[in-house]
């Protein structure tokens, strides 16, 4: 006879017997979850452990390994001018990503403004044409913009990175701003054009303030996404000291015969540190876009 368990509800009323294979199948089910939190945490466990931690002799960098003492010398390494040099790097990557979601930002409310509120000719297709730049990868289009960046005398420049990065946010970032443009009422617009406001006005006093959340999601995900960019700026770069933190962390793992994996952990955590920084200010509009984009799909 299987075995069970009798249970009551909360008003003392029976429920129904849970068998024994209910729950095996519920401790197979938290196994599950709680291989996949290890498997997600173990690599994040273990650049902690090597930024800070010293490494025990005969003991091998490349693994997860329990630290004998803890310590800030891979840092000390890492803003090292001769090693890691990742304050230089770190304010290259802060000028070039903050100008490539300024740029963004910029050209992609007012065009998609224009593609929200005016109907013109050809509309539908540029949209589409916006939406289908989105689907082409973005190594697919690295040699045409390389040689645009050549005749425009912007390579081996932060203003070309920071040019080439907004053009890869520009696709996505449109038809998101274009979205919560689209859920602001008209109405609101033309009692401001009542009132004697031009379209540009209204687009700044009253869509933008009402669209922020919107806004605000974008520019986080298009900060994520320039931050993370790693092929163009190696392409386009060739000088060491105009070099991103991306390609410093490159550099590191090339320039060693023997490779220093406590220095490279500590340039990985400051390389992200930005990012999480950044979201950790900023997420209220993210979840505030994120709900606000989802009532508006309804």
């Amino acid at each position: 006879m299987a075995a069970t368990t009798q249970t009551y509800d909360s008003r003392g009323r029976e429920t129904k017997p849970i068998q024994w294979w209910s729950r095996l199948e519920l401790v197979g089910i938290y196994i599950f979850i709680l291989a996949i939190v290890i498997f997600d945490l173990l690599p994040f466990a273990w650049l902690i452990s090597s930024s800070f931690g010293v490494k025990p002799e005969n003991t091998s960098g490349l693994f997860f390994y329990i630290p004998t003492e803890w310590t800030l010398e891979n840092f000390n390494k890492a803003f090292d001018p001769a090693k890691g040099n990742v304050l230089k790097a770190m304010l290259n990557s802060l000028i070039t990503v903050g100008g490539a979601v300024l740029i963004a930002v910029v050209v992609c409310s007012l065009a998609g403004y224009t593609l929200s509120r005016l109907r013109f000719r050809g509309r539908s297709a540029v949209m589409y044409a916006v939406l289908l730049l989105q689907v082409i990868p973005a190594t697919a289009t690295i040699l045409p913009l390389y040689l645009v960046m050549r005749d425009l005398k912007l390579l081996n420049t932060l203003q070309g990175v920071a040019l080439g990065l907004a053009t890869f946010q520009v696709p996505f970032m449109l038809w998101m701003i274009k979205g919560f443009f689209d859920a602001v009422p008209m109405e609101l617009e033309e009692s401001a054009w009542l009132d004697g406001a031009s379209r540009l006005q209204a687009l700044f006093r009253i869509v933008m303030p009402m669209a922020l959340p919107g806004l605000g999601a974008a520019t986080v995900l298009a900060f994520n996404g320039a931050w993370g960019h790693f092929f163009l700026p190696l392409i386009m770069l060739s000088d060491p000291e105009k070099m991103l933190l991306p390609q410093a962390l490159f550099r590191s793992l090339l320039n060693y015969t023997v490779i220093d994996y406590g220095m490279m952990n500590a340039i990985s955590m400051i390389y992200a540190l930005p990012s999480l920084l950044f979201f950790f200010f900023a997420r209220k509009y993210l979840l505030r876009g994120t709900m606000a984009g989802a009532l508006a799909g309804q």
